[in-house]
């Protein structure tokens, strides 16, 4: 059945609560249940949670030893099949975004943690995409994806409670000492394609040289060594040095300027892909780009082996753009994972991915929006716009751009598009 119970806990956060409540109402995945565990709040927070009480499973609101001491009180009352934490002030991502992580997950039934992607929200970058890894080796080390973003079979949670008396040692960490826990026992963990979680960057956790500290003596076992200190406080350093004007106008004289109006004019297309390499683009072998392309946020592009860029092009990487192999993108594309929300009153901004699979063919001025997934074999004739996600081996058209016709399956080739001096 995979019932998701889903637990928030607040205390005195009148102001985003009931976002947080709606965003889960607002699921399209009907086998759900709410608890919410409030710590005894006196700013109207509770007044807020008890116009929704008839559509909780259960509530409270009294006072606890904190956040994770709520958390494991929310989960004596779940009765699901599965178990994820969304805090007051963070939303679900999409309207689907439980769905997308159950139904998107390859062999459910033998899967013990579901994990996914984020959006981060910021006021100073808007809404920006955070991918999750499939490496779980990383683990070793560090998270590969948000707390908010992970679904924990039930069954395994309500055996493995926040540990609650290792406060003091692990503050905000405790979420990845369970995590870290669960993988080092040999739980099976198993990334799915979905974005989850919307956070706010305001949250408790957000230090980001504390959080690595936390992050280190967990994987490690013990407190951090001399050598450890002085990394984080180099990287404290350059962290510092990375939110400076300097650094601004340093980043944008490299990935704006050189990038763009210095390389597009070297005729030598072997020379322009290793300095786009130097400056951050992944790029397999056999792939091609060809001059007058413009790039926003380079690090953020990926392209596969044996795939064709063609002039004219426009790929905002802001988002994250992932294009695989032998896929052919013709004259004047345009990938835009930049945008804003128009709903915001703010103009907030909105970066999300753009991910492109193998042996995709993109007609001429054919414009591709952000949060899209096209689907192997997929063909976008010329002039479509692509809101949506594409099946596999579909041909579409139009504005916006719809089904049309489906291409054979039958298909094995690789682009080769080099030409001298282009």
């Amino acid at each position: 059945m995979n019932k998701i119970s889903v637990i928030t806990v607040v205390y005195n956060n009148v102001a985003a609560i009931r976002q947080t409540m709606e965003s889960f109402f607002a699921q399209t995945w009907a086998e759900k249940e709410y608890i919410v565990i409030d710590g005894g709040s006196s700013d109207g927070t509770v007044d807020v949670i008890k116009e929704y009480s008839d559509r909780l499973a259960y509530w409270c609101s009294e006072p606890d030893d904190g956040l994770y001491h709520a958390m494991n009180k929310g989960i004596s009352h779940c009765t699901g099949d599965w178990i994820i934490v969304l805090n007051s002030g963070d939303l679900f991502a999409f309207c689907d975004s439980l769905e997308k992580a159950i139904l998107n997950t390859p062999n459910i039934d033998s899967v013990d943690v579901i994990y996914g992607d984020s959006i981060e929200r910021a006021k100073d970058t808007g809404d920006v995409y955070c991918p999750s890894s499939d490496d779980l080796s990383v683990m070793d080390y560090e998270p590969i994806f948000r707390h908010g973003s992970s679904l924990y079979r039930a069954s395994v949670m309500k055996n493995h409670l926040y540990q609650t008396d290792k406060k003091d040692i692990y503050g905000f960490a405790l979420d990845w000492l369970l995590i870290h826990d669960l993988y080092k026992e040999g739980y099976r963990f198993q990334r799915t394609d979905a974005i989850i979680e919307l956070f706010q960057t305001e949250g408790i956790s957000n230090d980001p040289v504390l959080s690595r500290r936390y992050n280190k003596m967990i994987c490690r076992g013990k407190d951090l060594s001399v050598t450890d200190r002085l990394g984080l406080m180099k990287g404290k350093l350059i962290a510092g040095f990375k939110r400076s004007g300097v650094y601004r106008w340093l980043a944008a004289f490299m990935l704006e300027y050189v990038v763009n109006d210095v390389m597009p004019h070297i005729p030598f297309g072997t020379v322009r892909k290793t300095f786009l390499k130097k400056f951050g683009l992944s790029i397999g072998s056999g792939s091609f780009i060809m001059k007058d392309v413009y790039f926003l946020s380079l690090p953020k592009i990926s392209i596969g082996k044996h795939s064709h860029i063609n002039k004219g092009c426009l790929l905002d990487g802001r988002g994250s753009i992932a294009i695989g192999n032998s896929v052919s993108v013709s004259f004047g594309v345009k990938l835009l994972s930049g945008g804003h929300d128009l709903q915001s009153e703010t103009f907030r901004g909105r970066f999300l991915p753009i991910r492109i699979d193998d042996y995709v063919w993109i007609g001429a001025n054919a414009t591709v929006l952000q949060n899209v997934h096209i689907g192997q074999g997929a063909v976008i004739c010329a002039g479509a716009v692509v809101t949506k996600d594409v099946e596999p081996y579909s041909i579409v058209g139009g504005v916006p751009a719809k089904k049309i016709g489906e291409r054979s399956h039958n298909i094995k080739y690789q682009c080769d598009g080099f030409m001298p001096f282009t």
